[in-house]
């Protein structure tokens, strides 16, 4: 096995420097503050809701750029993920499953929350609050 992340931003880093590889989007990871002492469980689940909001960003939004903003709010992290990729009618969009399980489930099981923002020709943002 591998030792859970204890740094969420090295975390994302991680996923963005693997995720420019296998994708070709350019990924930047802005963090302004020190973010002190997170959790296992919330790192693991913002890494994974990352990388699934990255995945969308490359397969459907077809992005060239993303950025993933994080700071702290209040007890817990915000996470921005930002493209620059096609965009979508969010209100003529169902949910898929990578957002449905991979993002929102992730989320809820730390107490979090979820909002997508996007419209056509404009890219996405996917926006991630933990508790």
């Amino acid at each position: 096995g591998t030792e859970p992340a204890t740094d969420l931003v090295a975390s994302l880093r991680e996923v963005a420097v693997r995720h420019e590889a296998l994708s070709g989007t350019r990924v930047a990871v802005v963090c302004p503050d020190d973010l002190g002492h997170l959790g296992a469980e919330l790192i693991g689940a913002m890494r994974g809701a990352v990388t699934e909001a990255l995945n969308n960003a490359a397969k459907h939004g077809r992005a060239a750029n993303v950025t993933v903003f994080v700071e702290r709010a209040g007890d817990g992290v915000f996470v921005s993920v930002k493209d620059d990729g096609v965009g979508f009618a969010t209100g003529d969009t169902d949910d898929g499953v990578g957002l449905a399980r991979s993002i929102r489930a992730r989320m809820r099981e730390i107490g979090g929350r979820v909002e997508v923002e996007s419209t056509p020709g404009s890219g996405a943002e996917v926006r991630l609050w933990s508790r």
